[in-house]
Formats: C-alpha cells, sequence, structure tokens
C-alpha cells in the first residue's frame, strides 16, 4: 500500500460511516488489503488495478460509496477514523 495521507484517512473513514455499523471493521480491513494488492499489481501487471485503482487507501474505498465530508468532531466519523487508523495499524500484509 502506498503511504498513507490525509486524504486517504478522510475518503476511507466517509466509506466506513456510509457502510453498515456491523459491516464497518470488515470493510475498513478490505480497504486496506485492497490497496495493497492494488500497490503491488502494476509490478505484476504493468497497469493499475481496474478495481482498487493506484495503490491507496482513497482509491481502494472511493468505490464503496460515502457520505459527504463531515466535520471531524462528528461522532460517527470521528469513530471511524480511529477505526480506520487501528486498522492500519494492525495490518499485515500476506507477502
Amino acid at each position: 500500500m502506498r503511504p498513507v495521507v490525509m486524504c486517504d484517512l478522510v475518503y476511507a473513514g466517509r466509506a466506513v460511516v456510509a457502510a453498515s455499523p456491523r459491516s464497518w471493521a470488515c470493510a475498513a480491513r478490505a480497504w486496506v488489503r485492497n490497496a495493497d494488492v492494488a500497490d503491488r499489481f502494476p509490478a505484476l501487471n504493468g497497469t493499475r488495478h481496474p478495481q482498487f485503482g493506484d495503490g491507496t487507501l482513497a482509491a481502494a474505498s472511493r468505490h464503496a460509496g460515502m457520505i459527504c465530508e463531515p466535520t471531524i468532531c462528528d461522532r460517527a466519523f470521528a469513530n471511524a477514523l480511529i477505526l480506520v487508523l487501528q486498522t492500519l495499524v494492525d495490518y499485515r500484509p500476506n507477502h
């Protein structure tokens, strides 16, 4: 996965909030894993990943659907950002 910057975190947080609350953790893990897959894809195939994009977390989560950007103090959005950050901390790639 490419280095995560603030816009990646915001996109992923917006996508998490748009998902069903019971699926938040699973969705966050999937987007992080998909970003990692997409980052390695060009070396193997010579082109960006058709579904997961360019290897950024923003690209991996962008097509999941997302809410309009709320303020950071919005409770659901703040919790989503925390979840995404924890998912990034805990992520261990399989390669």
